[in-house]
């Protein structure tokens, strides 16, 4: 019997919109974003919202291991996405233009919109075409001009050379509220665990002075005033929490599309296109937010969406 892979993204699919509802009613956003006949974009948090402290590491418990999750399911997506590598020529390296087109120069012909921008604007799906450039060559470093017989001496003029310059007047840019990219790669592990832990300590003595103070009063150093403990209702920014919660739900209504951003990833890893050699979008071991006991509903979701996914790398069940 063959395994439904479509069948398994969906279930998944659900369960985890099912845990993402209950994040999105905690932190107070709107979670179905889709209109009738059209999409409307959700409202965008500023960089200065903020939720309890408790509240934003509840919040941020599952949403790691709900990340894992649907990294899983994009996984399964792209198994069966038909790649097709183009290689093109390098392009030349521009000379500059000195001399500016006059006004009856004829313009070069304007190239048509590409099939894979087409696609992607029209959202039909096929095939994924990659086109592989290698880099352009560096233009040749031009020798400076030197000059023999000029000496520069400074001089100082002293009051003489001071101008007063008016202050430009400072526009106010409203702050990038985008929703970032949703990363397809885990995050490395972290291997500074195993370092000794330094101990520092949490208390300090409360004896001054046994008997009478024997410096000078100008000597004497005032109390330190105790640090404020953090309490759990105590407010804490957190606008790019609440942005990855905007594009996990993103990356789950549209899972074809970041199947072929993989799809395209992997082409691109094959041919050393990337900074950091990875062999797969998953890093060996656990998934990131795994916990042995199930302690949230997506615990459950996290170890099937694993199990998938490792049949999917690796051949059918």
């Amino acid at each position: 019997m063959q395994f439904d892979w479509a069948l398994a993204i969906r279930r998944n699919r659900g369960n985890i919109l099912r845990v993402l509802r209950e994040l999105f009613a905690l932190v107070g956003l709107a979670f179905d974003t889709r209109s009738t006949g059209s999409r409307t974009q959700p409202a965008i948090p500023g960089p200065d919202a903020t939720l309890p402290r408790h509240l934003c590491n509840r919040v941020r418990r599952v949403l790691r291991s709900a990340e894992a999750a649907v990294r899983r399911l994009v996984v399964v997506a792209a198994r069966d996405i038909e790649v097709q590598v183009r290689h093109a020529p390098a392009r030349a390296v521009k000379a500059p233009q000195s001399v500016s087109s006059s006004p009856g120069t004829p313009r070069a012909p304007v190239s048509p919109v590409s099939p894979a921008r087409d696609e992607r604007e029209t959202g039909i799906a096929g095939p994924v075409t990659v086109t592989i450039r290698p880099q352009p060559p560096r233009p040749p470093e031009r020798p400076k001009p030197s000059r023999t017989g000029s000496v520069r001496v400074p001089v100082n003029l002293g009051l003489a050379n001071i101008r007063y310059l008016p202050e430009p007047e400072r526009q106010e840019c409203p702050a990038r509220q985008a929703i970032p990219a949703f990363p397809l790669i885990d995050p490395l592990k972290r291997f500074d665990c195993f370092r000794p832990r330094r101990r520092h300590a949490r208390t300090r003595p409360r004896i001054r002075l046994l008997g009478d103070n024997p410096l000078p009063v100008y000597m004497r150093h005032p109390p330190v005033p105790e640090p404020e403990l953090p309490m759990p209702d105590d407010p804490v920014p957190a606008g790019r929490l609440l942005r990855r919660l905007l594009s996990v739900k993103r990356a789950l209504d549209d899972l074809d599309r970041e199947a072929r951003r993989l799809a395209r990833w992997r082409v691109r890893q094959h041919h050393g296109l990337c900074r950091a050699k990875r062999f797969s979008p998953m890093r060996p071991g656990l998934p990131p937010g795994w916990r042995r006991r199930n302690r949230y509903d997506i615990d459950e979701i996290l170890k099937e969406c694993h199990r998938i996914a490792f049949w999917a790398e690796n051949g059918d069940p």
